[in-house]
């Protein structure tokens, strides 16, 4: 059972990683940049960054909760890796759930300043 959960674990740890640009990456322009990019810039990142709070916090919390579930149907110590595990799976997915809302807003409020970003 710990074997095929920490295998499960690391799968969805690396599939949680991928395709989520990092909020401090540059922006992607479709034009030229306007006067007030870097001001519009500076307070949209700030803004995104408060996107998500609590997040990571409540998907650990729900995996520890499932990886509790799924080990105690096998014993008390699966449970217990099972709980740590989810904990862990879950954090990192919610972690990239953040990161991927905190560059979806950063991008939305530039478009909603009237910059040609697109990613």
């Amino acid at each position: 059972m710990a074997g095929k959960f920490l295998t499960l674990t690391a799968s969805l740890l690396l599939l949680a990683g991928c395709d989520t640009v990092p909020l401090d990456a540059p922006l992607q322009l479709n034009g030229p940049a306007g006067a007030n990019f870097a001001a519009d810039e500076a307070q949209c990142r700030s803004l995104s960054r408060q996107v998500g709070q609590g997040h990571i916090q409540q998907s650990a919390a729900l995996g520890g909760v499932g990886g509790a579930l799924v080990g105690a149907t096998e014993s008390r110590d699966k449970a217990a890796v099972g709980a740590v595990l989810g904990a862990i799976t879950g954090a990192a997915i919610g972690d990239a759930q953040v990161k991927q809302a905190q560059r979806d807003y950063l991008v939305r409020c530039m478009q909603q300043a009237g910059h040609p970003v697109i990613g």
